[in-house]
């Protein structure tokens, strides 16, 4: 395996609940009924409040000023009760796709696709949230007032009186809500890639030795990059602190450019490419790669020439963001003739509709008539380090096949599945290997 770690978008989306591999029409259809039933509970629940304070006659004493500052006090508690809601509403929807409120998941999904950055998801999705909240106080003034206006047994000290019981009922309901949202959530997050990512961690359990998966996918990298033009600089999207995929490509790149997420995984790049004694072994990954390109028993000395060749070929560690349009920064419109993104798209959310996005990016990245070589898990909802699970998008070779349509005529298209038992202790049990030629005319026709 290669990445699994671009998408933390601080420490959020990459912790997507079980939850999230829901269809978009599933999710949608959740939370249209969770906005439904959390609008008649929020209108019980504060009318309730209202109607029992009136009735309470403990504010009956305090002239209109002091209802008045008592209200102003009501406003507080309730803008406590839904700062506790919204952190739990972002949490569901960085966790699930799912809200309680479908207005702040039309601005989060909006932001997501057409900004991707988190503070501009979470800006949109808060204010959807406030927005719809604030409307829901519309009809206790209306009633309230009107009620004063047209009856003659209700006063407006007792109209504020109602308000006031409204407001604290609105806030009870709103950290009732988020006591249940994050209940639900609990024990079925996954662990943040920028709280509990180890890339020592990672690269002790996945790559001590080379297992059967990464066999499968250097010998169909090996296979695939033989198959292709001699190229100019490579890019590897999602690289994580691996090394072992890049072997493949030294002898054919002009340069080698490596970006991820997170620092961590760029500094563990670093410790190999300056020789420092506590960097990652990756020699027997050299070997298993020169004889997988025909050379029958590679000596230290091969093993030693092509890694002095990779690092001589690696001319850039840059720091990506998948989460956002132009995943590169500033190299934007930046594209290479070769981009090989392994195990990444899929081992960052648990979001399908996520993982096309991510997948339409990185093939942005090529250039026409470029090619594109990526691997992905086989129906897994996460992986393991340790007693962590991190997440995986649920694909297979199927979905694979039907995001790379959008950019390549089907004949441009290989793909093999392969089965993995020898993995079904760390969550999974397949892969899906894929080299496609982008087509750049066709992915704009469409």
């Amino acid at each position: 395996m290669a990445c699994r770690g671009p998408e933390s978008e601080a420490g959020a989306i990459a912790r997507r609940s079980r939850l999230g591999g829901l269809s978009p029409l599933k999710r949608w259809s959740a939370t249209v009924a969770a906005t439904a039933i959390s609008i008649y509970i929020l209108d019980v629940v504060a009318t309730l409040s209202g109607v029992a304070l009136v009735a309470s006659g403990l504010l009956h004493r305090l002239d209109l000023l002091g209802v008045s500052v008592f209200l102003a006090a009501s406003y507080v508690v309730w803008g406590f009760g839904l700062r506790e809601a919204l952190k739990a509403n972002w949490n569901l929807l960085e966790t699930t796709g799912t809200s309680t409120n479908i207005v702040s998941k039309a601005a989060h999904d909006l932001a997501l696709r057409y900004s991707g950055g988190e503070t501009v998801r979470r800006l949109a999705s808060g204010a959807g949230y406030v927005v719809v909240e604030l409307a829901k106080e519309a009809p206790y003034y209306a009633g309230a007032f009107g009620a004063a206006a047209f009856s003659e047994t209700i006063s407006s000290r007792e109209a504020l009186i109602f308000l006031c019981g409204a407001n604290l009922g609105a806030a009870c309901y709103e950290l009732g809500l988020a006591w249940a949202t994050r209940s639900c959530l609990a024990g079925s997050t996954y662990a943040s890639f920028e709280q509990d990512w180890s890339p020592a961690d990672y690269l002790a359990q996945y790559y001590a030795a080379v297992e059967p998966d990464e066999r499968r996918t250097i010998a169909f990298l090996v296979d695939a990059v033989r198959s292709s033009p001699a190229t100019g600089p490579v890019l590897f999207f999602g690289v994580g602190p691996t090394l072992h995929h890049v072997f493949s490509v030294a002898h054919r790149a002009s340069e080698i450019h490596l970006g991820d997420y997170l620092g961590p995984n760029l500094r563990e790049i670093e410790r190999w490419i300056d020789e420092r004694p506590d960097a990652h072994d990756w020699r027997q990954f050299v070997r298993y790669t020169l004889q997988c390109e025909g050379l029958a028993a590679p000596t230290e000395r091969d093993v030693l020439r092509r890694e002095a060749l990779t690092r001589a070929k690696i001319t850039e560690l840059m720091e990506v963001d998948l989460r956002r349009p132009t995943p590169l920064g500033e190299r934007r419109g930046l594209r290479y003739g070769m981009v090989i993104s392994a195990y990444c798209a899929d081992s960052i959310t648990s979001d399908r509709e996520t993982w096309e996005i991510y997948m339409g990016r990185i093939a942005e990245l090529v250039s026409d008539g470029g090619v594109l070589i990526t691997a992905a898990l086989r129906g897994a909802r996460h992986y393991r380090i340790g007693e962590k699970s991190f997440p995986s998008a649920n694909v297979d070779e199927f979905d694979v096949r039907a995001v790379l349509e959008r950019f390549c005529d089907p004949q441009d298209i290989r793909i093999e599945a392969c089965d993995v038992p020898g993995c079904a202790r760390q969550g999974y049990g397949g892969i899906v290997l894929a080299r496609a030629r982008i087509r750049r005319v066709l992915s704009e026709a469409a």
